[in-house]
């Protein structure tokens, strides 16, 4: 008798499916390109004030490079139309990180510290927050004059559930709760996997967000497209065919 597919499998096989544009972005001169999902485009400014929301809330020790999120929802963010934006995508790094050519070697003491400390890492993480919030609630309340206060909690971290030489990940969920001039305008828990990826001599951080019952979705899509960014990246891979995105502090 043959073994029944898995969801996990399932979703694999959705999100590796095909992938479309591509994105060349440049780590400390290192030109890396980043192939876009297929059905994801970029998170661009003429989208505000999603973009602006999306931006305003990088962690100060990070660099993201880019945010991609489903195209249907870019569309409707186009036209001006109210959206939830669901499902998307993040490449970050930390800074300091980036700086630096990482060896394999390198990578590998990396993903023995992540084993060991992880828990306390994502504490550390956790304790940041209300730096992180702080900062983009007064960016966009200056921006756009109103009284925004964004909260995020609630983490629940899971335990390492990929490990190969050139990629760590893990996944948790969290709770995004806010206000505007007072008013109470909801929580929701999210569902997201952050992958550690060893690409050419840099690290990425290759995160995927979605609803609380999207678990098994970040999980594959991460994986997925951070195999098809080491694929990009190869002597054989194809080079990118957008614009490059540079950096974004």
């Amino acid at each position: 008798m043959s073994r029944p597919i898995s969801l996990l499998a399932v979703l694999l096989l959705a999100v590796s499916s095909s992938f479309a544009n591509a994105y060349e972005i440049v780590v400390d001169q290192r030109k890396l390109s980043i192939p876009a999902p297929a059905g994801f485009v970029e998170l661009t400014p003429a989208m505000s004030p999603y973009y602006d929301a999306m931006w305003a809330y990088v962690a100060a020790s990070n660099t993201r490079y880019l945010t991609l999120i489903e195209e249907a929802t870019a569309d409707a963010m186009l036209n001006g139309e109210t959206v939830d934006i669901g499902r998307y995508l993040n490449i970050e790094t930390q800074t300091a990180i980036s700086r630096m050519s990482i060896t394999t070697a390198q990578f590998g003491e990396y993903r023995d510290v992540m084993r060991d400390q992880l828990f306390n890492m994502i504490e550390q993480v956790q304790n940041q927050f209300p730096e992180i919030t702080d900062a983009g609630n007064t960016s966009l309340s200056e921006k756009y004059d109103a009284e925004l206060a964004v909260q995020l909690g609630g983490m629940v971290p899971l335990p390492i559930h990929l490990d190969t030489d050139n990629a760590i990940a893990s996944s948790m969920y969290m709770t995004v709760g806010a206000t505007v001039d007072g008013e109470d305008m909801g929580s929701d828990v999210l569902a997201a996997t952050m992958l550690s990826l060893h690409v050419k001599d840099k690290v990425l951080f290759v995160y995927a967000f979605g609803p609380e019952k999207d678990l098994e979705w970040t999980r594959a899509a991460a994986s997925t497209w951070a195999t098809r960014i080491v694929a990009a990246n190869s002597p054989a891979g194809a080079p990118a065919n957008s614009r490059a995105t540079q950096e974004k502090q």
